[in-house]
Parts: structure tokens; sequence; C-alpha cells
């Protein structure tokens, strides 16, 4: 039967029946019957009419939709004359819901969603590996595994650059920007297909062809309006014109490269050449570039890391560059992630939690609404009702209240998915991703229906299955009453267990961050200011040229009032990347693989001093170290203790760069190297991040050190200025030297600290609210179970006052139920504590994912908050009158 066809079929059906009645009543009537007393035996005749029309409609079909619908109806009545009840339930389920889809949302855009590239699922990441950590490709390797691989369609190395970029041909008003430097086939790879205008050709990535650029559509709506005759004007990049020869969609994400994922992607494009000899055999051992690959349809993974091993294998064999270097294929979606995966699958953890705590407090509040139904329960089995009616009807109370609390967490989980999107990601360009697509609202969808379920099905059960002569006789009791109190105790047990795992994840998560931020880095942090500068080849070409311009720029800014020290260096604190090899001179090293390595970085005279880094032997340099002079150095303490443990270092020469000896002759020509002498031994400072301890370090002097004195400049101003006037004030004197050159990324050094943590506070204080949450959701449940007890128990405490037990022993004995269950759920809540703390230590820094203290410190917390829970109720046990409560038994 059509659904459009019940409301005829129930006219034509109450027709007949009305009929038949008539019919009987005159048969009645035939029969002798008195007039008056027919339509009464009639009905009795008959039968009964409701019954005869439920056989009837199931006979038509459709007859569980119909029930369900009854259901639904019944669900909504009760739900109205329960506000209170309605209230708690769905805000619990909301924010255990809510909090789980704006979590998942976060996985959702950072590793489960398609990366928006046609084949998308062929792309990979290809990267060289030394020691077993990625170091980037060279482009003669890439271009060897271009011309040997058999699973490659495409294969492209890409490379990012810091570059001055002006849209006015004289190239003022200039700023720092993120540009790419990739060949055609990195776009053919991508599937990257220009709004306007064409892709690059091949020759245009040939020295003196290669100045042409395309920009995204972001960079042509933000300086050019979106000017339709766009193609073939002249943008200025380092003091260069470039023309633009196309626009394309920005599409590629700015976690791409991981060494700039703080940037929210590229604003413009021009011609892998990051230098003239970038192909010769000579750049064999410059690694640090991007290639990303495409695979031949058909062709796993292992596929193409197999035949890279390979080809791989062979060059390490051919040449001594390639030497003990593996290489990695990643699939290009697991890039996006980055560092951000096992934080995220911890909060993914923390949130489930806070929804099995929400939805057992689901559960204990069902158990005692239905409870307190006992007598209408029943009265529908005495009437008639099937236990499986009974058990419907509370299920679809329980699908109308999820569906409520649904509803309401996806309005929770969009308003914060859409606040995360709008607000500064900073380090975070995945959240410009973050959407609530239909995954989302899916997995919402999913996860609260099936909780609600599994725990709304064991209430459902228990409050069902009643007697009901025995109901209907003693007033409401039953024999399951001890059964649903073990059971809602269990549900209590299992919240103080999940709240205790949770503080405890947020205890070290709080005492990492805290640790991260205070402890001794080594160097300055306040009043220090950080900014970089590039001087472009174009008009700073040589060595001379830089060193002048940064001695110009440093005595102007030493001029500027409340300024105390000035460094232009090319490292800051607290990361060093650079590595370098080097030799120690009179020790002997036969083998290229045993030369030793260390963090190398060039600075200025000034650099110490304004950095803060205490000096503890020897001397710093000084303004008469110059490029006349014998080159000096400086070293850490580590640096000290690892390689002259038993001597003194100053005064040691060390030879930076790879042995001549021990390399081939076209790397040797390639190569360069300085000799220097250890001037002085300072203090170990953070060089490789806030996580990890110090590593050897070797600085020197940029203008002793030709080879490694580049255009890019990192600017340390220590002063007593506010940041917003100093900032001012540092433009101001390098727009008077040079219009066209820009300050980027300036920014205080607590600032900067304080990105480097923007992970952890960001999870620390997200963990913690879900804690609290936990802590509060699992106080409520101890209060709802010891207040019902009391209520059901009152009997028994009016008869114990009554026979002279004092105020303090009822106290005591409603609080020791609490107790019970909160050492019960501590204990639980230890275990899987132990179980789940091997997860947490990569995510921990100085302190032990079993740390004795706060294991102690959040079971003493939870037992305190079960104590408090416990205090309503025993107060209101102590009071009872024994007269009025067996009086009212």
């Amino acid at each position: 039967m059509r659904w459009w066809q019940i409301g005829k079929r129930k006219a034509d059906l109450e027709r007949e029946l009305r009929s038949d009645l008539e019919l009987e009543e005159e048969e009645q009537q035939e029969r002798g019957v008195p007039q008056v007393e027919a339509p009464y035996a009639a009905r009795r005749a008959f039968g009964n009419p409701t019954l005869i029309r439920d056989q009837t409609r199931e006979a038509w079909g459709g007859a569980l939709f119909e029930h369900l619908w009854q259901d639904t109806r019944f669900a909504l009545r009760q739900i109205r004359k329960s506000p209170g009840f309605t209230t708690v339930v769905v805000l619990t389920l909301a924010l255990g819901i809510g909090a789980n889809s704006s979590v998942f949302s976060l996985l959702n855009a950072v590793v489960l969603r398609p990366l928006k590239f046609p084949n998308a699922h062929r792309l990979v990441e290809v990267t060289s590996l030394k020691d077993g950590k990625p170091v980037g490709t060279s482009a003669p390797d890439v271009k060897d595994f271009v011309a040997l691989s058999r699973t490659f369609e495409k294969m492209a190395v890409y490379d990012e650059w810091r570059k001055n970029v002006s849209v006015s041909p004289g190239g003022e008003n200039a700023q720092e920007l993120l540009v790419g430097l990739a060949p055609p086939e990195l776009f053919e790879a991508l599937g990257v297909q220009p709004l306007m205008g064409r892709l690059f050709t091949t020759e245009e990535g040939l020295a003196g062809r290669n100045h042409v650029a395309l920009i995204t559509e972001s960079f042509w709506r933000t300086h050019f309006q979106r000017d339709p005759k766009i193609l073939g004007r002249t943008l200025t990049i380092n003091n260069r014109p470039y023309k633009i020869v196309g626009v394309i969609p920005g599409v590629i994400p700015g976690w791409i490269n991981a060494s700039y994922n703080q940037m929210r992607g590229l604003a413009l494009w021009e011609p892998f050449l990051p230098s003239a000899d970038v192909w010769s055999e000579q750049s064999r051992s410059g690694r640090g570039y991007g290639t990303i690959g495409l695979l031949k349809p058909g062709v796993t993974k292992e596929n193409a890391q197999a035949d890279l091993a390979r080809i791989a294998h062979n060059l390490a064999a051919t040449y001594p560059a390639d030497r003990d270097m593996d290489v990695q294929v990643i699939p290009l979606e697991n890039m996006r992630s980055g560092d951000l995966k096992p934080l995220l699958l911890l909060l993914m953890g923390a949130v489930w939690l806070i929804l099995l705590i929400a939805c057992s407090n689901l559960a204990a509040l069902l158990l005692a609404r239905n409870t307190a139904r006992q007598r209408e329960f029943a009265m529908r089995r005495a009437l008639g009702a099937g236990r499986a009616a009974l058990v419907r009807q509370v299920l679809a109370e329980i699908l109308v209240l999820s569906a409520l609390g649904i509803g309401l967490g996806l309005g929770i989980a969009w308003v914060t998915t859409r606040a995360l999107r709008l607000s500064d990601p900073g380090h975070l360009p995945q959240l410009l991703e973050l959407t609530l697509d239909w995954r989302v609202v899916a997995f919402t969808l999913v996860a609260g229906l099936a909780t609600c379920l599994f725990f709304g099905m064991a209430p459902a059960l228990m409050s069902t299955g009643v007697y009901a002569a025995g109901v209907l006789k003693d007033g409401g009791r039953s024999s399951t009453g001890a059964s649903r109190q073990r059971f809602r105790k269990m549900l209590v047990t299992a919240q103080i267990a999940l709240s205790l795992m949770l503080l405890v994840g947020a205890g070290l998560l709080v005492q990492t961050l805290e640790r991260l931020q205070n402890q001794d880095l080594g160097f300055r942090i306040d009043h220090l200011m950080h900014g970089q500068l590039y001087l472009p080849p174009a008009q700073y070409g040589t060595q001379e040229s830089i060193t002048e311009f940064c001695d110009r720029l440093t005595e102007r800014l030493r001029a500027v009032p409340g300024v105390r020290a000035v460094s232009i260096t090319e490292i800051y604190p607290p990361s060093d990347r650079w590595r370098m090899m080097f030799s120690i001179e009179r020790r002997m090293i036969s083998r290229l693989e045993d030369v030793p390595s260390t963090l190398f970085g060039v600075v200025d005279a000034n650099y110490l001093r304004t950095a803060g880094i205490a000096l503890v032997r020897g001397r710093d340099f000084s303004e008469s170290d110059g490029d006349k002079t014998l080159p000096v150095a400086i070293v850490n303490q580590a640096f000290a203790k690892k390689f002259f443990p038993d001597e003194d270092p100053i005064g040691r020469r060390i030879e930076v760069g790879a042995p001549a000896r021990l390399l081939a002759e076209d790397e040797w020509m390639g190569s360069q190297r300085v000799t220097v002498t250890i001037a002085g031994v300072m203090r170990d400072n953070r060089d490789q991040g806030l996580a990890l301890p110090v590593a050897p370090q070797l600085i020197g002097l940029f203008r002793q050190i030709p080879m490694v004195n580049s255009g890019f400049k990192d600017l340390l101003v220590w002063s007593d200025l506010a940041p917003e006037a100093l900032e001012r004030s540092i433009e101001g004197q390098l727009y008077a030297l040079d219009p066209r050159i820009p300050l980027s990324e300036a920014e205080t050094m607590s600032a900067y600290l304080g990105d480097l943590t923007t992970v952890q506070r960001s999870t620390s204080v997200v963990l913690s609210c879900f804690a609290g949450l936990g802590l509060l959701l699992a106080a409520m449940g101890i209060y709802g179970v010891i207040a019902y007890l009391v209520v059901q128990r009152t009997q028994e405490i009016g008869i114990r006052i009554a026979l002279g037990a004092p105020r303090s022993a009822v106290v005591w004995l409603v609080s020791s139920l609490g107790l019970r269950m909160a050492l019960a759920g501590v204990a639980v809540g230890l275990l899987g504590t132990t179980l789940a703390a091997r997860s947490l230590t990569s995510l921990v820094y100085g302190i032990s994912a079993l740390d004795p203290l706060t294991l102690g410190s959040a079971s003493i917390g939870l037992i305190a908050v079960a104590f408090a829970a416990c205090a309503l109720p025993a107060r209101r046990a102590a009071r009872i009158d024994p007269v009025q409560a067996l009086r009212t038994e």
C-alpha cells in the first residue's frame, strides 16, 4: 500500500466498522434485545474495535512505521513534561558530541580529507635519508631518478625562497614573500591548470631566460584587483624585473615544504633555478630540495620505493656524495599532518573519553528516570503492552534526545571550527582547510546515535523488565532494584576512571608546557626583537657589499635611542638547522663517513652580547676581527665536552668543511672550506629547539667566512623600546639605507618562543577543559547515585537514627558509598593510565608519563571531588526525621 493511500484506507475501515456495528445492532434488536441496550450488546458481540483496527492495519503492512511515529510523538510529550531532565541530558550529549565533532573536523582536515589535486592518490613526496633522517634531495639525483625510474609518470624538484617582491617597476615598497621555484613538471604532476595565460616552458628553466613568473589567484586579487590585462605586466623580484605569464589557483598549500610550514602558502612562482650550477655534478651533495612524484597508474608506493632504492644503491656506488644515502617515498597526503598527528590522535582519544563519560551519565540519568516510572510501565504491562513495545518506547525517547543533542553538538562544532578557521592559524596553515563537511556530519550522526543506543539499551531493558502485579501491589518497588543500583555504581566508577585518565593527560601536558617555557634557554628573551631581511644579489652580489650594508645598518640602529645592542646574523636561537662537517688539526681521519659534523652558523661581532649568551672561557668576537685577520670561532660547552674532553679547546684549529683529501676530484673542486681558530667557549644554549638536548655548535664571523656570507640575514635588537616603536624605527632606518629592502617576520623573542609552543599550549588548554568537563560529569554522576540511594534507603536511615545512631555515623555511611566508588574508579583509572603511558611518552618533555606526583595529585583530587559530591546527600540523610520516614513508608 502506498503511503499516500493510508488516509483513504483508514476512512474506508472506519465506515466498514460503523456499518458492521449497525448491522449487529439491528440483529440484536431482532433477537429481542431492547433498543436502548442493543448498542452495548452489539459491541460486546462484535469485539474490541481498537484491536480490530490494529490487526487490520498490520495486515496492510507499514505498522512498524506507524508504531514508530506514535512512539516518537509520545516521546516528545514525555520530554516536554520534563524540561529539567531534557535540558540536562541534551546539554550533556551536546558537549560530548560537539567536542568529538570539533576534534574530528581537525583530524579530517589534517589527515583524512583527500587532497584537492587530480590523481591525489598517486602523488608522493620523495626525499633522501642520511642516517635515517630526511635531508631533502639534490637536483642531480632527481635528474637520475627521472631518467632511470620505471614507476613514475612525472617527477619534479622544487624549492621555496624568501624574496623581496614589489609590484612597482622600480622595486619600491617591496615586501618579503615566499616564492616557489618549480619546473613545469611540478604543475603537470599536481594537475594544476592556469586560470589565465600559461605555465612555464622547459627553456625558461635556463639561466637568462628564467625572468618569468606565475602569480596565484589571491596575489592577483590583492595586488592587481583581478586586472584582466595582467598577462605581460612586470613585477620586481629581488630588484629584477619578471614578466607575468600566467595566473594559477592557490591550491598548493603552505605545508608542502616542512621548512616553511609557518607560511600560509605561496604568493608566486618562478622557474626552478636556485643557482647557476644546480644541475652540475658539483651540486650533487647540495640537498634540501623538495621532490614530488606522480606514480604511474597501478603502481603502489611499495613498488616505487623498491624502484628508487635500486637507483639510489647504484648512485651510491658511482658518486661519493651519494654514499650512505637512502631514499624514501611517502604519500603526499601524509606530509600534510606533519607533527600534528600524534597530538590530534591524543585529542581524539580524549574526546572519546568525554563522550563515554557523557553517555554513561546519560545511562545513569535514564535509569533513575525510568525507575521513577515503574508504576507507569507496570500499568501498561497490565493493560496488555508487551516488553518489546515498552523497550521500543524508551528507545524512541532516547533517539529523540539524541537527535536534539546531536543537533546542538553540530552547532557547537560549527561555531568552534569557524572560530578556528577565522583566527590566525600561525604555524598551522592546515587550519585554513577546516570545514564541517559531510564526513564530519556523518561521523557525528553515527557516533552520537551509536553511543546513545549502546548506553541506552541497558537502562531500557532493566527498566521495562517489571513484574506488573508486584509493582502495583507494593507501590513501585521491584526485585530489580539492586541490579539497577549495581549498574549505576559501575557507570559512576567508569566515569571516575575515565576522568582520572583525562586529568593525568592534562596534567602531564601542562607540566610539559611549563617546562618548555620556563627552562633556562641560555639566551636573552626579554626586550629582544628578531626580524629578517634579504639583500638581493642584483645590488649586493659581492661579500664586500653585503658586509658594508650590514655595518651601515648596525651603526644606524645603534644610534636609535633606547637600543642597547644590535647584531646581524644568519642564525638565532633556539633553533640552528645548519650542519657542517669539520676536522680538527692533528687528528687524522681515514674515512669520509667518520668525519664529524656540528651545528654551524655565521654571525657578527655583537652576537653574543645582543643574544645574551654568556662566555665561559676565552674571548668574545671583536671589531678587530676583520676579513684581513685570521678567522676565529667560538664553540659551545657541548662542543668542547664532546671533542675536547681532556684538553683546552682555546687556540685549536678547525677546518670547516669536508676534508679535501677524502673527496673525489669533482667534489673537491666544487667544495669550499676555511680554517678557523677557537677563540672562546660560550655557554650552552638551546640550539635544536625547545625540546631537544643541546648539540655541539660552532659559530664564526660572516665577514671572515665569505663562502657562507649570503644575502639572507637575521636581525637581533636588544632595546628598552616597546615592540611597536622598535619595529617602526628599524623599518625607518632600513628604508633610509635602501627602500627596496623590507623587514619581515619582525616579532619579539618571547612571541617567537610562544609560537614554537602554540600546538602544545592549545592542546594543553583543550585537554584541561576536557578534563574539567569529565570531572564535572563524574561529580554529577556520584551526586546522582548517592542522592538516589539516600531516597531509596530513607526507611533504613530513619531506623538507624531512631535506634540511636549519631548523625556523624549517618554522614559516614552515605559518604563511604561515594568513597568506595571513587577508590574503585581511581584503581581502574590508574591501570588504564599505565596501559596508555607509552602513547604519551613522545608528547611529554622533562617528565615521565607515569610521574608519581601527577598520578597522586589527580587521584587525590578525584577522591576529594567525590567527597564533595557526597556532602549534600549526606547532609540530607543526617537530617532525616525517623518518625516522618517510617510514617511515609
